[in-house]
Order: structure tokens, then C-alpha cells, then sequence
């Protein structure tokens, strides 16, 4: 029962970053072209930034994204710390 939990932890993190990066690499091609998919490779480390340029560009302030990140670090943390209870 504890793998279950720290592998469905492990895929919630895991698929939580591939879902931001891949919204990332959308909206870079979106905005800036065949460019702009290039450059999101490029500039993977934008994804810090990647809010703000989503705030600014659009105007609204981006929850999904902040939703999406907090589920895959703290729901993904919680599963792998119950799953890895007991084990030394």
C-alpha cells in the first residue's frame, strides 16, 4: 500500500511539471511561433518567470498555473512522504 501511495505521489509531481511545461511551450508558440517553441526549449529555466509573462501579456493573473504547481508540490510531497514512512 505504501509503494501504491509514494508512486501515485511520483506521478502526480512528475505529471504536474510535464502539464506546466508543455502550457509553457504552448503559449511561447502561441505568442511567438515556430520561435517561440524553439525558444521554450531553449529557455526551459523560463518557467520561473513564466507567470509573469502570462500576467502580462494577457492581463489576468494565472491561478491554473499556480494550482497546477501547488497540487504537484504539495499534494505530490504529501503522497511520497506517506508512502515512504518506515522505510530507513
Amino acid at each position: 500500500m505504501r509503494s501504491l501511495l509514494k508512486g501515485t505521489g511520483i506521478v502526480i509531481y512528475i505529471g504536474s511539471g510535464l502539464l506546466l511545461f508543455f502550457a509553457y511551450l504552448s503559449f511561447m508558440g502561441a505568442w511567438l511561433g515556430f520561435l517561440g517553441y524553439f525558444l521554450a526549449f531553449i529557455f526551459a529555466p523560463g518557467l520561473i518567470i513564466f507567470p509573469a509573462i502570462v500576467w502580462i501579456k494577457s492581463g489576468a493573473f494565472p491561478f491554473g498555473y499556480f494550482l497546477i504547481l501547488a497540487i504537484g508540490l504539495f499534494g505530490g510531497s504529501f503522497f511520497i512522504g506517506i508512502g515512504s514512512i518506515g522505510e530507513d
